[in-house]
Order: C-alpha cells, then structure tokens, then sequence
C-alpha cells in the first residue's frame, strides 16, 4: 500500500508546517531533499522523528528501511493526518524539550526545521543524546540566521548563525558533520530583502509583482515524498560555499558518545 492509498485529513496551512498538498512547491523540495538526505543513515535502524507533523518524513524513513519510526508532535491533528494517510502507528504527542521515551531508546534522530522553534535549545539537544543509544546519530536542520533574519518568520523562537548552531550540537554530541542546503548570493539576498521590506510597508509588492510579471511560488499538489521527484536543487551538500554564498540552512549530522 502506498501512503496516498489513505484519505488525506484536512489540515490548514499555516506556514508553521508542510502540509501534504497545500505546501508551496519551494518550501515541499526543500524539506522533501533534507529526508532524503536522511534517509542514507536510517536503514535496519530505530528512528525517530522529532515534530514529525503530518507524517511526510517519518512515512519516507520508513519506506526508506528505518527498522522502526518514531514520530513526536505536539499538534494532535497533524498527528491524525500521520495515522490516517500514511498509517503510521509508532506517534505520539509531546513536547520537544520532554521526550517521552525512554533514555538510551533510539538508533537515529531526525530533527528538521525544530530547534528554531524552541525557547530552550540546549534542553531540546540534552533530551536528544538521552534517549539516543551510544553512538546513535543526531540529524538536525537550522536556518541561517545570517540568512533567514531578513524574512521575519513568526513562527521562529531561537534562529542561529551556522557557528553557533554547530557550537550549541558540539556540547552534546561528538563527530560533528556540516551540510548546507540551498545557497544564496548573500549581497543580493539582502538587497533584495531590504526592497521588499521597504514595498510592503509603502503596500507595493503586489503592484510591482504584477508589473514585472514575477512568478509566485506555486502549491504542490503531492502527498508524499517520492524519489522521483527529487530537485537537485535543493539538495543537501557536504560542501560548504564560499563568500558571496552563504546557506540557507544547516544541517548537521552528530554521534552521540560511546
């Protein structure tokens, strides 16, 4: 049975989260090539899934030859739409800093697009090494601050430079490997950020999107990640880039110590 077999919830799109099907397309890939990256570490393993959401990720873990999937949440909705579609079973509700595991339990975390969100990173990062056995392997995304401070996502708690993103995992975890994903020309983002804050506080955005005939992020249509459909370009890289570059997001891949 493949995950679209079940009859997709409906769960409103906040921006807070990926929602199967009402995602805009950039924000879909971008998420759909960090499991994919992850995917390469989980096999025959126990995994878990922390803020797993509506089960996109934890359903491709799965699929991909994670033993077992674990998947947390604190949004019990999101986690309907995990049992309902995708027919997962291994989830419950719970709060980040709080795992309710048991220590010392799990092979592989993964943690996209979490750590941000959390008041108390250090305690988030502390509960990952308990339950993780000796050894296991901690997968974790971050925005770039340098990059993500000129969008204003409310929903962003705690953002982190790459620096102090790898210093925060480092007190917990050993064998700490950088990735970026999505680089951008750094003068330019800004430039093109600092205008747009200026256009919306004068309301022109719109008017000069439609003067200039500027794309708008279309929504994707897809229900779960399918390797198929795998951009490149949003693909998770071990290589870091270069000044005027800068990453989008980090993301790093720690052993817990034996």
């Amino acid at each position: 049975m493949t995950a679209a077999a079940g009859a997709m919830p409906q769960l409103e799109f906040t921006g807070e989260r990926v929602v199967p099907g009402l995602t805009p397309e950039i924000t879909f890939r971008e998420h759909q090539m960090r499991y994919a990256f992850a995917a390469q570490f989980v096999a025959g393993r126990t995994v878990l899934d922390v803020a797993c959401g509506s089960g996109l990720g934890a359903d491709y873990l799965r699929r991909a030859g994670a033993r077992v999937c674990f998947g947390l949440d604190l949004d019990w909705a999101a986690l309907a739409c995990a049992r309902s579609h995708f027919r997962l079973r291994s989830l419950a509700a719970c709060d980040a800093i709080r795992l309710c595991l048991k220590t010392r339990s799990v092979e592989v975390i993964v943690s996209f697009e979490t750590i941000e969100h959390l008041a108390d990173p250090a305690a988030f990062l502390a509960e990952c090494a308990r339950v993780l056995t000796a050894g296991g392997l901690l997968i974790c995304s971050s925005p770039n601050r340098d990059v993500s401070q000129w969008d204003r996502n409310p929903f962003h708690v705690a953002e982190m430079s790459v620096k102090e993103f790898c210093r925060r995992v480092g007190q917990q975890f050993e064998e700490c490997r950088l990735f970026a994903q999505r680089a951008v020309p750094y003068p330019l983002h800004v430039a093109r950020r600092s205008l747009g804050g200026v256009l919306d506080t004068l309301r022109l955005k719109s008017w000069v999107r439609r003067c200039l005939r500027m794309r708008v992020d279309t929504i994707c249509r897809e229900v779960e990640f399918a390797d198929a459909n795998f951009d490149e370009r949003y693909a998770v890289s071990p290589v870091l880039p270069r000044w005027p570059y800068k990453p989008r997001y980090a993301i790093v891949v720690a052993r817990k110590p034996r």
